[in-house]
């Protein structure tokens, strides 16, 4: 029996404190303020009753549980208060400090818990779990520990009696390029040391004084901002992990200042990072988890995913038809609302609804105040013997329409707007990045603005402005079956999309004055000042393959 079972809950970027952002279409209450302002509160609430229903050994925090540079007093005492609850079930916890909670700041929590151990950098000795008078677990944030050599250089001990403790280390992107700037530095020096010894000159001995302005700062510079590819840097970062993991003999690693949930399944052990209790809104995720790691005898670890976020957003599609109406429409929603997946955890569903069906029956909808109507009829959902509470987007998606005249400009302006004809957040982040023009203060507002690009709201607001253009009556756009049916049973060539001359200027400028003002619109802020709160699925795996 090489390992001692166990099990341990992980999770990361808590973020005691921080206010939650979602979209409200009616008017914030009180109750609702205070559960978002709480909802980070609430996550790791609920990440401590998870170790206590799941009985497990220890609690293992991955960085960013706090932010220093709020100095929030509520984060701390909700801590400390989580903190002495594990205790009284004889539950321990290991501290990882990351970037927004450093070692400094751990260190000046007074009165910590004796369950509670950070790990500090400082340390080449691991922390230890030990069972029976024997070590089951070990947790570090230094590569090197074990028993001593001959010249005190901390090393990997092995067991005498074959049993090993379970190893956990720490892995970064932010270690893996401090690594390589130092091994560049390192390079760089020893190459000086070396034509110095046989006398050749340096790069630096044959600049004049003049021109030691006009050089590069350092060689390690310019090796470290080397042209790489993403593929490249991944599989380097990758071989990083391999090696950390292979001589620092770890079996789980804790990969540290990620947002993103990840696990990576190395022949040593795991990579895992468990994401965040409660994203701060739904360009992090729509909902937020920790994770309860399991290992058996062998050590092989199996890892569960525990829902634990307050806040979680959903995206909802509902299409209607030509006979639909309002009350039968909020049917539709209560029964879908009905078919989310929900956990113990959840406090508030933050619904983001997308309506799509014939404009005209839209019309009639956004006349009725349909966002207003679902937010009065829809406020709540009690499921499970509790309620949670809503609040709702909409935003409506009109099917393509038709006008009578098949050779009119309105029906020439209705054939082009597709969703294809709609430029992709990845292109046009692409341009935003290559342009060499912009300072960084520009770039960065540019990507920002383009985050918050929603294309089937932009799809819509050309619909409808174009009906609005091109159409006298409305009710000319219900579709007409008998034609539809006609239409679509004639095997014809599809030409390409795209408008020439005038018509392609006119266009251009509508969907890029839209574009700006629609993002705009979402963050509820002067045009080129959007905070970027929504995504498309498309956008999201564009983003993922970029």
């Amino acid at each position: 029996m090489p390992f001692e079972p166990q099990r341990f809950v992980h999770a990361a970027n808590i973020r005691l404190d921080v206010p939650v952002s979602v979209h409200f279409s009616e008017q914030l209450t009180d109750e609702l303020r205070h559960a978002l302002e709480d909802a980070t509160l609430t996550s790791f609430d609920s990440v401590v009753v998870t170790c206590i229903d799941r009985k497990v050994d220890f609690l293992l925090l991955s960085g960013n549980v706090f932010l220093e540079a709020d100095r929030s007093l509520r984060a701390r005492l909700t801590l400390l208060n989580g903190f002495r609850k594990l205790k009284a079930k004889q539950i321990l916890v290991f501290v990882l400090p990351g970037d927004a909670d450093p070692a400094e700041a751990w260190r000046s929590i007074p009165e910590l818990p004796d369950n509670v151990t950070v790990c500090y950098s400082s340390s080449p000795e691991p922390e230890i779990l030990a069972r029976n008078n024997r070590v089951i677990t070990t947790v570090t944030v230094s590569m090197w520990y074990g028993e001593t050599d001959a010249f005190g250089i901390r090393v990997i001990g092995r067991s005498e009696d074959g049993q090993e403790p379970f190893r956990i280390g720490i892995v970064s992107k932010a270690k893996y390029d401090e690594s390589r700037r130092m091994a560049a530095l390192s390079s760089s020096t020893e190459d000086e040391f070396l034509k110095v010894a046989i006398g050749q000159p340096t790069e630096n001995s044959l600049a004049s004084d003049a021109d030691v302005d006009q050089q590069p700062q350092s060689s390690v510079e310019n090796t470290s901002t080397a042209a790489e590819t993403t593929a490249e840097y991944e599989a380097g970062f990758r071989d990083h992990i391999n090696q950390l993991m292979t001589e620092g003999r770890l079996n789980y690693v804790a990969f540290m200042g990620e947002l993103d949930r990840l696990t990576l399944t190395l022949e040593s052990g795991r990579v895992h990072c468990p994401g965040t209790t409660q994203p701060r809104s739904q360009l992090e995720a729509e909902s937020g988890q920790c994770s309860l790691v399991q290992v058996d005898t062998a050590g092989k670890t199996t890892i569960e995913e525990i829902n634990t976020s307050a806040v979680d957003w959903k995206n909802i599609d509902l299409n209607v038809d030509t006979d639909a109406t309002l009350n039968s429409s909020l049917k539709q929603m209560k029964s879908l609302l009905l078919q989310q997946p929900r956990s113990k955890s959840d406090r508030i569903w933050a619904v983001r609804w997308t309506v799509r069906g014939p404009l005209p029956v839209l019309h009639d909808f956004m006349e009725s105040d349909l966002e207003l109507t679902v937010a009065v009829e829809l406020e709540e959902l009690q499921v499970d013997g509790r309620i949670i509470r809503l609040v709702h987007q909409v935003r409506t998606l009109p099917d393509p329409w038709e006008v009578p005249e098949k050779e009119s400009l309105g029906q020439q302006y209705a054939d082009l707007l597709t969703e294809d004809a709609i430029v992709s957040r990845r292109r046009l982040m692409n341009l935003v990045r290559k342009d060499t023009s912009l300072s960084d203060g520009w770039r960065q507002r540019f990507v920002e603005l383009v985050a918050g690009v929603d294309r089937e709201r932009i799809l819509a607001r050309m619909r409808i402005e174009g009906a609005d253009w091109f159409v006298s009556d409305l009710k000319d756009l219900l579709p007409d079956f008998d034609d539809y049916d006609e239409d679509i049973l004639q095997d014809e060539a599809v030409e390409e999309y795209g408008l020439t001359g005038d018509h392609a200027e006119a266009a251009g400028e509508t969907a890029v004055a839209i574009l700006t003002e629609v993002a705009a619109e979402d963050a509820g802020m002067p045009q080129g000042e959007t905070d970027a709160e929504h995504e498309t699925d498309a956008d999201h795996e564009e983003d993922e393959i970029e």
